[in-house]
């Protein structure tokens, strides 16, 4: 089953943003809708890390990578939550992955959250040694509280992160 959001339920979703909300890493966008949601707590069970309520919002999406935050998404009987990818995001291994012809890398700085880098990019640690990523885009910690350094692990949640 795949919970990705058709083009006819993303026109809705833009229109209903009161009942509808969304959450993103850069790479997707999770949907949810709470008056579809029967508390199956598959999402809950299936990837704390990211599904979390009693934590505001309750869904973290630097908590995981995209390809679990998926697998869980698809998970939800009721649809009430979906997915959408980022139209310059695939996953590895599709067959409709393209490697990228960029030349640069993108930086987008979340407000009161990480650096999301993207593209053709490198990380290094201080020792000019390779930090092996398994995605095209990393969250880089800006608070300096994540216990995965480089990456955000959500620990600016908990600190009161702001920017």
């Amino acid at each position: 089953m795949s919970n990705k959001v058709t083009k006819a339920e993303l026109a809705v979703f833009k229109k209903d943003t009161e009942n509808i909300k969304e959450y993103s890493n850069g790479e997707i966008t999770v949907f949810w809708k709470a008056d579809a949601c029967i508390h199956s707590a598959n999402c809950l069970m299936g990837l704390p890390s990211v599904f979390n309520t009693k934590k505001r919002p309750w869904i973290n999406m630097t908590g995981a990578n995209t390809r679990e935050i998926i697998k869980t998404v698809d998970t939800c009987p009721s649809r009430a939550l979906t997915y959408l990818k980022s139209t310059t995001f695939r996953l590895r291994n599709s067959k409709k992955h393209k490697k990228s012809t960029g030349k640069f890398a993108r930086v987008q700085i979340l407000k009161n959250g990480p650096a999301v880098v993207s593209g053709n990019f490198i990380l290094r640690d201080s020792n000019k040694k390779k930090i092996r990523i398994n995605s095209e885009v990393a969250a880089i910690c800006r608070c300096g509280g994540s216990k995965k350094k480089p990456f955000c692990d959500g620990s600016h949640l908990e600190l009161g992160f702001k920017d």
